[in-house]
């Protein structure tokens, strides 16, 4: 994986941070830690649990969570305080709703280890977002192997990132759920190496069913996440963030490069959440797209000075990677994306469809639009 590394020297002092603990909806400036470092022992608990634990864990108060647990996990989260880690040991935790995460922590899961949440889907537009886990004014939160999983057949949102910078979430799984991450206002998050399988776009009965959002964040990385079932697998809007060596597949759409609206999505707080700019500025590469009912790739409604380059698609509904022109294909006008960069690369058979203005094409099998007219 290609993970930036941000280095940041924390300025407030403690009894400053003490304050800010009073309005959580403020980020709380906390001594940053090396991203590669903690993603390396991350990975390293991955593979030896043991081994990785120690090194994450060095010198932080710890909260170990048995399995069979109910309701257990907040009161773990406010005892570790700032920069701590709680473990939620393999087995069966259980959660009747929400639990909100304030402030810096490490939440780790042992392999095996499932949390269960009460958590409902939200019914219509926009729809409300009802988070199992809602990282709210903190920032380098890490959430790390879990199973997510809904108390009911259908679930609401697995992880909603709200006014957090830096959040970490990786190596999850999100089961049936109506949302797998919603990122709003969370620059520099990481979402990487999930499996997020959604529940069903096409017979859950829901008008919106997605994968990862990003709505709000700047610079944010998805990367290496499984992504199916969703009406959008992958969906970014807002800038300079990049999507890199993901799977996604079943969905609608496999990825989109497109805005969020007003009438999208409902905040926990009643607030809506429109993302303040289209798809800007985004890299993907090396994501692979396939067997989407629609397109692989979808960049809409003014997305701009975008670049896809080598990304694979086959067998997707109507093209690989599609890059539109003024549209209602959503039952309202989207206006043309521009400036944008498609390069085909080691995929030359990719299937390219072409509407926006001064989109440059390189490779692939581009769509004649005098036989197949633009919609």
């Amino acid at each position: 994986m290609k993970h930036k590394i941000f280095i940041l020297v924390a300025l407030a002092l403690v009894f400053v941070l003490g304050c800010n603990r009073e309005t959580p909806q403020e980020p709380i400036a906390t001594q940053e830690e090396d991203v590669a470092t903690v993603i390396q022992n991350l990975q390293e608990y991955t593979q030896n649990p043991a081994v990785g634990l120690a090194k994450i864990a060095k010198g932080k108060k710890t909260v170990e969570i048995p399995a069979g647990s109910v309701d257990a996990l907040a009161a773990a989260i406010a005892e570790v305080r700032d920069g701590g880690v709680v473990l939620l040991r393999s087995g069966q935790h259980n959660e009747s709703g929400t639990v909100t995460v304030d402030h810096r922590v490490k939440i780790l899961g042992e392999p095996g280890a499932i949390l269960i949440s009460d958590t409902k889907p939200g019914a219509g537009l926009p729809a409300t977002v009802d988070p199992a886990l809602h990282v709210l004014g903190a920032s380098q939160v890490v959430i790390w192997g879990l199973d997510i999983r809904p108390k009911e057949a259908v679930g609401g949102t697995a992880i909603l990132i709200e006014n957090s910078p830096k959040t970490l979430v990786g190596h999850n799984t999100m089961r049936a759920c109506q949302f797998g991450v919603l990122i709003e206002k969370g620059d520099r998050a990481n979402i990487c190496e999930n499996t997020i399988i959604t529940t069903s776009w096409e017979t859950s009965g829901l008008a919106a069913v997605y994968g990862i959002v990003a709505i709000n964040g700047e610079d944010v990385e998805i990367e290496e996440n499984d992504v199916s079932n969703a009406f959008f697998g992958i969906w970014v809007c807002d800038k300079d963030g990049e999507v890199d060596q993901n799977n996604l597949h079943g969905n609608y759409i496999g990825m989109i490069f497109c805005k969020a609206a007003e009438f999208d999505f409902t905040l926990p707080g009643g607030n809506p959440a429109p993302a303040e700019f289209t798809a800007t500025g985004w890299r993907a590469e090396g994501n692979n797209s396939f067997g989407n009912a629609d397109a692989g790739y979808l960049v809409i409604d003014g997305a701009n000075n975008n670049v896809l380059e080598n990304n694979n698609g086959s067998n997707n509904g109507t093209y690989d990677i599609d890059l539109t022109g003024d549209t209602y294909r959503f039952g309202f006008l989207t206006p043309k994306c521009f400036d944008n960069k498609v390069v085909a690369g080691r995929f030359q058979s990719v299937v390219i469809k072409n509407c926006g203005d001064n989109n440059t094409i390189i490779g692939g099998q581009l769509v004649d639009n005098s036989q197949d007219p633009c919609r």
